[in-house]
């Protein structure tokens, strides 16, 4: 940043406009008078990954409805994650630094409560409804219903590389680990700076007469810090211009879309020199007086 003592008040201009604006260089202000086009490269504030690793869970749970009773055309569904909470310290989730290796962090999940959408149809594809079950992965009593010791462990152990650290939580004393999960609600659907968890889920078996799903979950871990890069640019995006016209290339439609109509016969001049009145003799009905019959055939003025 270069920086300019000409007044009172120090001001600091970036170098970019400093550079634009000096007129030795045969240059413009674009303060007064921006730039248009497009430029070659684009700065990017980018959120850039640097670790993650992930791991697939799977279990069965009890849905919150009788599907049979209260869905009884339903035949399939489908499942997405929602959102997934967790607590932290022992029997949820911790974060430790490891020793000697600063710059990598030991994460242990357990007790991890998600939330899902259930999407229900018909034999037809046609969507029914939507439920919102939960289920607990990696819960920390073995004696859980959804505990299973190769499926869907106590608790997993996972070492990522996060040389910037990690966000802690806002107003807890001391430095308490926060892990961000971006989800698919409006108040979890962004990633942040430091351990961001992400989770797909899939449904693998769907039985309408005990109303229970088996639900297989990826859960992944993922270090992530924003940065400014400059990357080249290929162009704009065209945006798709959709239309409210309908495709079908009908009369009404092009009569619709094309001009207004307007009085396209000139009246005759009956008054000498022109003598137009003559042009009722002519033969042929020019284009502007032609008519259409429900044949779709020109009707044309008969000959002599």
């Amino acid at each position: 940043m270069a920086k300019c003592k000409c007044s009172k008040n120090p001001r600091i201009v970036s170098n970019a406009v400093r550079g634009i604006a000096n007129c030795a260089n045969g240059c413009v202000d674009v303060c007064t008078n921006p730039m248009c086009g497009e430029p070659n490269r684009l700065s990017l504030m980018a959120p850039l990954i640097y670790d993650e690793i992930g791991i697939n869970l799977c279990t069965t749970f009890e849905l919150p409805v009788d599907i049979a009773t209260t869905y009884p055309t339903v035949t399939c569904a489908k499942a997405k994650v929602l959102n997934a909470t967790y607590v932290y310290g022992t029997g949820g989730v911790t974060v430790e630094s490891l020793t000697g290796r600063p710059n990598c962090y030991g994460v242990t999940l357990s007790n991890i409560t998600v939330d899902f959408a259930l999407d229900l149809y018909d034999a037809a594809g046609r969507l029914i409804d939507t439920i919102n079950p939960t289920a607990v992965y990696l819960p920390s009593d073995t004696t859980a219903a959804t505990y299973d010791a190769e499926t869907n462990p106590s608790a997993v152990a996972l070492e990522i590389f996060a040389p910037y650290g990690y966000a802690v939580e806002e107003g807890a004393t001391g430095n308490t680990p926060s892990i961000n999960f971006v989800g698919m609600t409006t108040t979890n659907n962004t990633p942040a700076q430091g351990l961001n968890l992400y989770a797909i889920a899939k449904l693998l078996d769907f039985d309408v007469d005990e109303s229970e799903a088996t639900v297989g979950l990826t859960i992944i871990l993922q270090s992530m810090y924003y940065a400014g890069y400059k990357v080249n640019s290929a162009g704009r995006i065209e945006t798709p211009k959709g239309s409210i016209i309908s495709p079908d290339d009908t009369d009404c439609i092009r009569f619709v879309a094309g001009n207004l109509l307007d009085l396209e016969i000139k009246p005759l001049d009956l008054g000498f020199p022109n003598n137009e009145q003559n042009l009722k003799n002519e033969c042929n009905v020019n284009n502007c007086g032609q008519m259409t019959c429900d044949t779709g055939t020109p009707i044309t003025a008969p000959t002599d």
